[in-house]
């Protein structure tokens, strides 16, 4: 099921050149050429940033102050900031991975050999 996301905004340039940047570095090798691909990548740094925006209002919601809680033995550290460098398959969100992988672009496998 795709992610839902509470931020409707608009993403400035400077974001979607920075989530284009790290949306090649989780499908590298593979490169988006086809419209296809193209369409789908784009679709997937919009969702990427939707998502981290969504995270990032959930964490403004933390008073000032909470580093970590505890409840029961459940524990939660909140660190400086959500946003990473890199993604992973744990932190790229779930709308953006299907995305990705419906337009192949997730492949890893050997490329086909065809001999004349």
């Amino acid at each position: 099921m795709p992610d839902v996301h509470t931020w409707t905004g608009t993403a400035t340039q400077a974001e979607i050149d920075m989530m284009t940047d790290r949306v090649k570095l989780f499908i590298f090798p593979n490169e988006a050429k086809t419209e296809d691909e193209i369409e789908a990548f784009n679709k997937a740094v919009n969702y990427q940033i939707a998502h981290e925006k969504s995270l990032q209002m959930q964490i403004d919601d933390i008073p000032n102050g909470v580093e970590s809680f505890r409840i029961g033995d459940f524990s939660m550290n909140f660190e400086e900031g959500i946003n990473g460098t890199g993604l992973s398959r744990k932190t790229i969100c779930e709308a953006a991975y299907s995305v990705l992988l419906r337009a192949g672009l997730l492949y890893r496998g050997l490329p086909r050999m065809v001999s004349e």
